[in-house]
């Protein structure tokens, strides 16, 4: 079998609160940024903003496992870029992180109020 060649490049590394050391990296051959630790990938993502904000999301939380990192991807896909563009610094990470502890703590949000722009976390 031929020897398959790797096309990956590690394009931040950092520790969790934990201390478990997590990479973000960019593969060339599926055109994918992700999100991992030396063992797992716990996340992939289209957009480099979007694995960036779900690196320093997993960055400041405890833990790396992931059921995580699927919170935090869901988080990010649920609230697009483009509506939290007016946020500025870590507001939207601190948004991400917010809304993945009370998903955690056994929460959904619903949305609701004109155009679903207020949201109301209900029991899941």
């Amino acid at each position: 079998m031929a020897k398959r060649e790797v096309n990956q490049e590690i394009l931040r590394s950092s520790f969790t609160c934990d201390g478990i050391r997590i990479f973000m990296t960019f593969d060339a051959e599926a055109k994918v940024y992700r999100v991992a630790t030396r063992w797992v990938w716990l996340a992939a993502f289209d957009s480099v903003w979007d694995a960036c904000d779900a690196f320093e999301a997993m960055e400041l939380m405890g833990g790396a496992d992931r059921h995580l990192a699927s919170l935090i991807k869901l988080e990010i896909k649920r609230v697009p870029r483009y509506r939290a563009s007016k946020w500025l610094g870590m507001e939207r990470v601190n948004s991400i992180i917010d809304c993945a502890l009370r998903r955690l703590s056994g929460l959904r949000p619903q949305s609701c109020g004109r155009k679903a722009s207020v949201v109301r976390w209900i029991p899941a």
